[in-house]
């Protein structure tokens, strides 16, 4: 697993069973980084709610700066996975280790930026006189300490460039165990542990997501041999930058166009009602929960698209991505079913406001129908990433965030209430998955005319 050429089986393994292999790993990995943000959600609300308040304002930065992060995470992982590809061992170690150095440089430069900004940002944000000590509080501790949270990130997308999506997450499923077991630590105090309050979540997270970096830098360094000396020269330092940068910064901001749209369209449904919202954000989390399963699917696509890209095997990957939208459409008919029988029920679990469980059953009964295809749009936007193909997928993003679900809700919501909102929704998923394919194949045919004319 180690060596280029075990890393590289994903371009002569069996398709399924290696999509398979790479994707049922993820789960983990996407279910720790939900509890990491739900324990401390949980455990600060103790404290009252005004710290329960100031946590929640900080959430728009952090998932931000984690947005830039999967970015660069998204660079690495495509320069590594097509150099395995091509099996150029000292150029996969030169990404491995350069996008860790471009990562905490980055940090350097967020942090700075990040501790100078606190009070105009958050006053921005909406944090009052009652609410800004606690957001401070917090800040102050997990700015500093950022590059706990950014660098075992990178080094998590590292391995799975190489194929090895069990051990990131472990890492991380590790990571959110001991933060659970910090929080009520440090926020509450035990013994010679002082308590910190809000700012003792920040300290949790730290030391837990700190455990995590070194674990992350001993396996890359020690059991994969993928770390090599951190100064190769400027000239080179900066080539390696700009490759990985050339995908993470677009990937970046395209990660940053669906959570723009939400935030319109949760402004579209406001208008009937605070009801409506509530019944809308309880959906859309059920929604989430039952979409990481193709979530982990478009992660586990990644190395075997990279890797095959760099391989020059455009068939597998053709072959790959019909595979894994055939899956997403199953998949998507299953929660389609389970949400027209039970989605009343798993509404009803996070409020008992029967307005607002009419409304989340009404999202979930129509949009359930065109989550399939929703799917083939992530599958697809994400190998397209990974074969350094960045623009196109921000074009897909934008194509189903402005083009589709704003004027699609917003017409929708018009001329037929919010049910009219929702068909809106759905319909736009529909359309941006038939586009995506269609995308796909294109890019895919001009994949095939690239290598027969080039070789």
């Amino acid at each position: 697993m180690n060596s280029p050429s075990s890393s590289a089986k994903l371009i002569s393994s069996p398709i399924a069973p290696t999509l398979i292999r790479l994707s049922a790993p993820m789960l983990l990995a996407i279910f720790s980084m939900m509890a990491f943000n739900l324990v401390d959600t949980l455990f600060v609300a103790r404290l009252g709610t005004l710290p329960l308040a100031a946590i929640t304002l900080t959430f728009p930065v952090v998932m931000v700066i984690s947005t830039f992060t999967i970015g660069i995470g998204v660079g690495a992982m495509a320069a590594i996975s097509k150099s395995i590809g091509e099996g150029d061992r000292s150029r996969i170690r030169r990404y491995a280790t350069d996008s860790l150095t471009l990562s905490a440089a980055c940090v350097i430069v967020l942090t700075a930026g990040g501790l100078a900004s606190v009070e105009p940002l958050f006053r921005a944000l909406g944090a009052t006189d009652a609410t800004m000590p606690f957001v401070k509080s917090y800040l102050y501790v997990w700015y500093p300490g950022m590059v706990f949270f950014v660098v075992p990130m990178i080094g998590n997308n590292v391995m799975r460039a190489t194929g090895d999506t069990l051990t990131p997450s472990i890492i991380m499923a590790g990571g959110m165990l001991a933060n659970t077991l910090l929080d009520p630590l440090f926020i509450f105090g035990l013994g010679p542990v002082p308590a910190m309050g809000i700012a003792g979540a920040a300290v949790a997270s730290l030391v837990s997501r700190g455990l995590m970096l070194g674990v992350s830098l001993w396996v890359l360094y020690f059991r994969n041999g993928l770390l090599c000396r951190p100064w190769p020269g400027l000239a080179t330092l900066l080539e390696s930058w700009k490759t990985i940068l050339a995908t993470g910064l677009v990937v970046a901001v395209s990660n940053a166009v669906v959570p723009i749209a939400t935030g319109i369209i949760t402004r579209i449904v406001s208008a009937f009602g605070a009801e409506a919202v509530a019944g809308f954000g309880v959906a859309t989390r059920i929604e989430a929960l039952g979409f990481t399963l193709i979530i982990a699917l478009s992660t586990g696509v990644s190395p075997f698209v990279g890797q095959n890209y760099g391989a020059r095997k455009i068939d597998r990957i053709q072959k790959g991505l019909q595979f894994a939208s055939r899956f997403s459409l199953a998949w998507g008919a299953v929660l389609a079913a389970l949400f027209l029988l039970m989605g009343g029920r798993f509404a009803a679990l996070f409020t008992n406001d029967l307005h607002v469980v009419s409304c989340a059953r009404l999202y979930l009964w129509i949009l359930g129908a065109s989550l399939g295809l929703r799917g083939v749009h992530q599958i697809i936007w994400t190998a397209l990433n990974v074969i350094g193909r960045p623009y196109d997928s921000l074009i897909l993003e934008g194509i189903l965030a402005f083009c589709l679900w704003i004027p699609l809700a917003f017409f929708g919501a018009h001329f037929l209430g919010i049910s009219g909102a929702f068909f809106g929704l759905s319909l736009a998923n529909v359309v941006a998955g038939i586009i995506a394919s269609l995308w796909a194949n294109r890019v895919i045919g001009i994949e095939k005319r690239k290598m027969q004319i080039f070789g």
